[in-house]
């Protein structure tokens, strides 16, 4: 965790919010998405906004940046940036303080980035707006830049488009546009919500490092308890809108005063796996892969071949009732794993034993059947799911695909409403008209209307609140418990691994480098991969405040 000590407390902040209140259209659910916040951010602190979607944490940051959606209207307060009040100054004099003195990374750096210029082009594009050098040596700056951020080949990142990155690298080139002319303000929208725990500790790594060698202030935006333990020097803690606590992180992680605040941190997943009744070892097999490996070929410009191994000698096994896991890095072939396990891509040799039944090999025409034993539940539930489709018209149609009459799978659908902690009147609604945790647990009810064998869920709670992820880890518990589901959990998260999973496996680089119970994993690891995996693991060795509920 960073370093409680700030040097003098007389410095003037480089940041300062006060009394800030956005109001909401008049149709909207409340009045206010932020009512009378204040903060401030000193040079070279970190200062971490906290709390669930909807708390006004990127709209705050959107509106520092001036970059607020026109339906929010901003009621009172001001926003001081080293003396400057931000909401007086026009688009012209914003366009010029972003990037000179505050710079931003988004969330997701695929949909910031220009996909049609390279990745040199587009931080190029900041120093052409905003300074008077030369095209020398702009590229001069920009080479070193991007070795600042830990990047290697600068030359060839210079020359490459975004989608020929990996996530953590497309982020560190934000994170170079961000701070190419040294502001004194860098805020953080989420940016390493999507990333794996070894790409995530290098991100607030670089972060740190940069921050502490600049002196600048941090607004890190998050809601991974995790990140707060690693990175933040104070937290401010969100709740529709309003500021409910504020303080320095050991003081608030440790001992926290409001109910809110509490209830964020209980829902924090453990790294300790829970005490767990054993699976059965006389339970039926219902999913058995034997030295299954899928590889891609591809030509090159030389008429040539180049063969990539995504998966290699998978040999794994879940029983009725348990949850197996599979961690690793981003390209470690977990998701690979589960396309080839559910068909949706084909296998390059091996067997998928499904109930007993190869489906290896099986032909697009023979796999009806089998569509029905195996579900799956996706990252991301906006775009699972049919925006022009009702939330009962998309769970109906699997079941009625497979010969129910529309009234018993309308009846099936309710049922499933209950189970999943909806109410069934809300099958007649859209899915634009749910948050999503809510999404999510109707893409559950869908996977569970075919009534299948088993069910395979890929990062399906990486994207949610702690408080929501709690939520859902505890459904798909209840739900494999009371339907004696097999199922296949994917995920990047160690603490959500630890809580859920009986059996994990980890993967690197295409291969299982370790298999065992969870509680073994946890408790003892053998590989070295796995060993580093854990100690990247952002508030590992902090020691959050417990609760007895």
């Amino acid at each position: 965790m960073a370093t409680e000590t700030q040097g003098p407390e007389l410095s003037e902040p480089i940041l300062t919010v006060e009394n800030l209140t956005l109001a909401l259209p008049k149709n909207a659910d409340r009045r206010f998405a932020v009512n009378d916040v204040t903060f401030t951010v000193l040079p070279g602190e970190v200062v971490c906004l906290v709390g669930e979607s909807g708390s006004g944490k990127s709209v705050i940051a959107f509106a520092i940046m001036g970059l607020l959606a026109k339906a929010l209207t901003v009621e009172s307060g001001t926003i001081n940036l080293s003396g400057e009040n931000l909401l007086q100054c026009d688009e012209k004099r914003l366009r010029t303080l972003r990037c000179t003195r505050m710079g931003m990374i988004f969330q997701e750096p695929m949909t910031a980035l220009n996909p049609v210029m390279t990745c040199g082009e587009q931080i190029d594009e900041v120093l052409l707006e905003h300074t008077e050098l030369g095209a020398g040596e702009r590229t001069k700056k920009v080479l070193s830049m991007i070795a600042e951020v830990s990047l290697p080949e600068p030359e060839r990142m210079y020359r490459s488009y975004p989608h020929q990155l990996s996530g953590g690298q497309r982020q560190r080139i934000m994170i170079a546009m961000a701070l190419i002319l040294e502001p004194d303000l860098l805020i953080a929208d989420e940016p390493t919500t999507a990333l794996d725990v070894t790409t995530q500790a290098q991100i607030l790594h670089l972060i740190k490092e940069l921050q502490s060698v600049r002196n600048t202030g941090v607004l890190f935006i998050t809601h991974d308890f995790g990140v707060v333990a690693e990175l933040a020097d104070k937290v401010a803690v969100l709740k529709q809108g309003e500021l409910v606590e504020m303080d320095k992180t050991n003081r608030v992680l440790s001992d926290p005063q409001h109910p809110y605040t509490r209830m964020l941190i209980t829902s924090v997943p453990k790294h300790e796996p829970p005490v767990k009744e054993p699976i059965a070892s006389d339970a039926p097999v219902i999913l058995k892969t034997e030295g299954m490996n899928k590889r891609y070929v591809s030509r090159t410009f030389t008429f040539g071949k180049t063969e990539v191994a995504a998966a290699s000698d998978i040999s794994i096994e879940i029983r009725k009732g348990e949850t197996l896991g599979i961690v690793g890095e981003s390209g470690s072939g977990k998701s690979t794993v589960a396309r080839c396990i559910t068909r949706l891509i084909d296998v390059s040799k091996g067997k998928i034993l499904l109930t007993g039944t190869d489906i290896a090999q099986a032909p697009q025409r023979d796999l009806h059947s089998m569509r029905r034993k195996v579900q799956i539940i996706f990252q991301d539930p906006y775009r699972s799911l049919n925006p022009r489709r009702t939330v009962g018209q998309s769970i109906v149609e699997g079941p009625m695909n497979y010969g129910k009459s529309r009234q018993e799978a309308l009846k099936d659908a309710k049922e499933l409403m209950n189970l999943v902690q909806l109410s069934p009147d809300v099958l007649d609604r859209y899915p634009h008209q749910f948050s999503g945790g809510q999404r999510q647990r109707i893409c559950i009810a869908r996977a569970l209307a075919m009534e299948p064998d088993l069910l395979v869920a890929d990062e399906a709670v990486s994207a949610l609140d702690v408080s929501v992820q709690k939520q859902v880890l505890e459904l798909l518990a209840q739900v494999r418990d009371r339907m004696q589901l097999a199922m296949l959990f994917i995920t990047h998260d160690l603490r959500v691994a630890a809580q859920v999973c009986d059996t994990v496996a980890v993967m690197s680089e295409g291969v299982v480098v370790e298999l065992a119970s969870a509680k073994e994993l946890f408790s003892n690891p053998k590989h070295e991969y796995t060993k580093a995996l854990f100690k990247a693991a952002p508030g590992r060795d902090f020691k959050f405040a417990e609760f007895t509920t």
